[in-house]
This record gives structure tokens, sequence and C-alpha cells, in this order.
């Protein structure tokens, strides 16, 4: 067995428990700005409970799917607030909207904490989870099998 794959095997579980808990972290700043005003911003408002939503349901099926779906799904999730929020601060906008620095403060802090730490652990899980290969073999097992 491949090294990489004991290490899914062990750790599995703990960590997409944590990644969960990050992506819904998330979550939960964004709904706190949305209910503190935000929903009233054209447009950015709306954007604001999609990630909630997407949050929840994604640490759901984080924890209850043991599959890369949902790993893919939350660093979709994540790395494109990452994005929303660095080009928010910038000359830029996002829909006419623009902030600065660390403003909402906690909240903007709170955001860069729990999606970089939810992007690292899921980019780890990622890793660690075996894709499927020919037949539905582990793709370790695929090459030596094609190789044979």
């Amino acid at each position: 067995m491949n090294d990489r794959y004991d290490r899914f095997d062990r750790y599995d579980r703990p960590v997409r428990l944590v990644a969960a808990i990050l992506v819904l972290g998330g979550g939960l700043v964004h709904y706190r700005l949305w209910s503190d005003g935000y929903q009233d911003i054209d447009r950015v408002g709306p954007m604001f409970i999609v990630n909630v939503v997407a949050s929840l349901g994604l640490a759901v099926a984080l924890v209850a799917w043991r599959h890369w779906a949902p790993v893919v799904g939350a660093l979709g999730l994540v790395n494109g607030t990452l994005v929303a929020f660095g080009i928010s601060r910038t000359d830029w906008d996002i829909l006419g909207f623009n902030e600065r620095g660390f403003e909402p403060s906690p909240e903007a802090v709170l955001t860069l904490v729990f999606e970089i730490g939810a992007a690292a652990a899921l980019a780890l899980l990622l890793w660690w989870t075996p894709l499927p290969g020919p037949f539905g073999q582990r793709s370790d097992q695929a090459v030596e099998t094609v190789r044979g």
C-alpha cells in the first residue's frame, strides 16, 4: 500500500472535521456581515448569503461523504472567497463593491484565518484522497495494473 493512502486512512476523519469547521466558520462570518447590513448592498449582498448556504452544505458533505467531490467543491468555495476578498481590496471592485485594508474588523481577519486554514486542510485532504483509476481501482493500483 502507498504511504500516502495509509495517511488517508488514518487521518481522513479528523482532517475532514477540521476542514468542515473552518469552512463553516467562513460561512458564519459571511452570515454575520450579511445580517449586519451587507444584505442591503446591491448584487453583493445576495452573494454573501449564497456563501453561507454553500459553506453549510459543503461542511456537511465533507463530514458525511468520504469522497473527493466535496473536497474539490469546498476548495472552489474558499479559494473563490479569497480571490473576491483580495479583489475587493484593490482599485478594482466586485460588482461595484470595494473595501480597504482589514475592515470590517474583526470579520476581515477572521475570514482570512478561516478560508486560508480551510484551503490548507482541503489541499491536504485532496492530496491524500485516493482518486478513481481504471475499473474503480485506486490510482496507485491502476498504475501497477497498466504497467503489468
